[in-house]
């Protein structure tokens, strides 16, 4: 069933380490009672957001025993049904006389909710208590037995569900909100608890920026993938937005092969090396299209071609000051490299904005950062990061035509149809 594929791509997408993905418009300081919410900030039309709730608190809060949480979505962005499916989030249940989140779009996360001993986790319904205001209401109740109590302290959410985002809101913004008015907190004394903070979920519904095909969960790569024949090979589409979100939308593009006789895909991610050859894979979702050369060749040329490039080498130096270098990015001399024990090295930020492509930084690896992942194997001289001349195409696309050894220059070369899809 396509709603499952999609919310296994939600999990894919919130596991990814790149950042930015998962959101809370304010989280409450420490030592202060909250309800949080946190969930995707970005979703493509007809993705799901899954939203994890907890109840935090420290030593000077009240202890919350129980809790009935109405939340509210704005139902012109969300909804409960798939279109053009029979099956939705909701099911009738028959005891309760309602429609309740059916069992395998509802989730209790946390081992520590898990018992049925200590806490009760209702499966949360739909309300409109407004008809006809634009929203829609969801409501969870939640209960600790004797000598338990709600507290997120750790991190772990008590209860998460899922929304499912309107193939029509196309370039919509809204948010997923606890209603205070309409929330009750009982602590353990059985007084009702006012004063508490929130957090909700801005969520952007949007088509990616850039979609790139990648190995696995590897980093995007501009070097051709190289397959022996007769082989399959697991891909994935990873998708760039505006935002700066990162997420796998590997089973809701449509994939495709220039040279089925080469490489055919067999449904979402999955291809087949049947032909030797080359073939551009391509995958699409709406107006946005990524694609990667594919080499098919023999195991043994495969082997040989998927070995670790050598480095970009002209003399072997015994001092370790690094020498100045020129380098020309299409027959035009924009930037400074250096020369460093025999190894010659680019400045990857100044040379990444040549190409248009943002570097960040991680303040904590102290790394540049590339497509949302760190690029470990750069290197820092004089408070700027470097990297190898050789890791120029697989990280930037950049083809580096020529090494001048005498005139210490190195030549790159920049295809700018790499933009077109940016």
């Amino acid at each position: 069933m396509f709603f499952s594929k999609k919310i296994i791509l939600v999990f894919l997408g919130i596991t990814l380490a790149m950042g930015g993905i998962a959101n809370a418009t304010s989280a409450a300081e420490s030592g202060e009672l909250s309800v949080t919410l946190t969930g995707n900030s970005t979703l493509v039309p007809g993705d799901v957001e899954r939203v994890d709730v907890a109840i935090s608190n420290s030593l000077d809060t009240p202890k919350i025993k129980s809790a009935t949480i109405v939340l509210s979505y704005d139902e012109n962005m969300f909804t409960l049904n798939e279109e053009d499916e029979e099956d939705g989030l909701l099911r009738f249940d028959e005891k309760l006389k309602k429609y309740i989140w059916r069992d395998d779009t509802f989730y209790i996360p946390s081992h520590q909710y898990a018992s049925k001993d200590d806490y009760i986790i209702q499966n949360p319904y739909p309300e409109d208590l407004v008809p006809n205001d634009g929203k829609q209401e969801i409501v969870l109740s939640i209960t600790a037995k004797d000598g338990h109590f709600l507290d997120s302290a750790a991190g772990d959410p008590i209860v998460s569900f899922t929304l499912i985002t309107k193939e029509s809101s196309l370039n919509m913004q809204s948010s997923i909100q606890v209603l205070t008015d309409k929330t009750v907190l009982t602590d353990l004394a059985g007084n009702i608890v006012t004063d508490y903070k929130t957090a909700s979920v801005d969520v952007l519904v949007a088509l990616p920026k850039e979609i790139y095909i990648v190995e696995g969960t590897m980093r995007p790569s501009f070097l051709p993938f190289i397959f022996p024949i007769n082989t399959g090979q697991e891909l994935n589409a990873l998708a760039y937005f505006e935002n700066g979100d990162v997420f796998y939308i590997t089973d809701a593009a449509t994939w495709k092969s220039s040279n089925p006789a080469v490489l055919k895909p067999h449904g979402t991610g999955n291809v087949q090396a049947v032909g030797l050859g080359t073939a551009i894979l391509k995958v699409t979702y709406g107006s946005v299209t990524g694609e990667h050369e594919v080499k098919v060749v023999t195991a043994a040329t495969a082997a040989k071609l998927n070995e670790e490039p050598q480095p970009y080498a002209s003399i072997i130096r015994s001092d370790v000051k690094p020498e100045k270098i020129k380098i020309i990015i299409n027959d035009k001399l924009t930037h400074t490299g250096l020369l460093y024990n025999g190894t010659v090295y680019i400045p990857i930020r100044s040379v990444s904005e040549a190409f248009n492509v943002f570097i960040g930084y991680d303040p904590v690896k102290k790394l540049p950062v590339l497509f949302g992942s760190p690029i470990t194997q750069s290197r820092n001289f004089a408070g700027t990061a470097y990297v190898e001349a050789k890791n120029l195409p697989s990280l930037l696309g950049a083809k580096v035509v020529k090494w001048d050894n005498k005139n210490k220059t190195l030549y790159l070369e920049y295809n700018p149809k790499k933009e077109a899809a940016k």
